[in-house]
């Protein structure tokens, strides 16, 4: 099953695939499964998975052999994030997950870096670059109805990391990466009703037309106006007493 908190970009996924590599005990010179498979696994496209097990060779982490796939190269303990962004993210995850976090602060902080991030995008971004973006918007409304709670929120939070990785602000796509972890667990307890889906939808294409127009001023506007509306969701939730029985 895919996880929710799967980040977009190969740098991402190349965290998810020392994950896997972990969690199924995977040692030196075992063989990991089919690209089509691990694909499958993440949620993601057969290429995204091709670049990270690219970049995930080039940490020391697999060896990629030609028509044989790839491989367990060096355990995961011993292979370090290789761009100091990189450190920085992990690092900040780790810090994070020491303990539990405020969730107003978590999203305090979402707020000031995704403000920042999508005015850089908007400024920054050729329209070549917005394929990704449309690409998960079409993935988030093919997703069935009664799936879309899990996979909704993945893909929710790989659009804006995309828009983090659009900025070309390294270190603060980073520092979101990790706070979008952390909030993750909160976004899948919501209750996703049809009105939020379309609203949250509207609000995603609201975004996206501010940066296919370049606009810096109103993608942020349409960023605040968005995190509100889950800020606002997140709210509702914690006024309500927990079900009993």
């Amino acid at each position: 099953m895919p996880s929710a908190t799967s980040s977009i970009g190969s740098a991402g996924l190349v965290d998810q695939l020392a994950q896997f590599i972990q969690q199924q005990s995977l040692q030196p010179g075992d063989r990991l499964p089919s690209i089509r498979d691990l694909a499958d696994h993440f949620g993601v496209k057969a290429g995204l998975v091709r670049d990270a097990l690219l970049d995930a060779q080039g940490r020391g982490l697999v060896k990629v052999l030609p028509r044989a796939g790839a491989f367990v190269e060096t355990p995961v303990e011993s292979v370090q994030p290789s761009t100091s962004a990189e450190r920085l993210g992990q690092r900040l995850r780790e810090l994070l997950a020491a303990e539990n976090q405020n969730l107003f602060h978590l999203l305090d902080a979402r707020e000031t870096l995704e403000l920042s991030l999508i005015a850089q995008a908007a400024r920054k971004r050729q329209i070549e670059d917005l394929f990704s973006l449309r690409d998960i918007l079409e993935q988030m409304a093919a997703i069935p109805p009664k799936k879309r709670r899990e996979n909704y929120v993945r893909l929710d939070i790989e659009f804006h990391l995309e828009i983090a990785r659009l900025s070309g602000n390294a270190v603060m796509a980073a520092m979101l990466c990790a706070v979008m972890e952390e909030l993750a667990p909160h976004l899948l307890e919501l209750r996703w009703s049809p009105k939020r889906h379309s609203d949250t939808e509207e609000s995603h294409a609201r975004l996206y037309s501010a940066l296919v127009a370049g606009d810096a001023s109103l993608a942020q506007q349409e960023t605040r106006n968005h995190l509100q509306h889950a800020y606002k969701s997140l709210l509702d939730r914690i006024r309500q007493p927990p079900k009993v029985g």
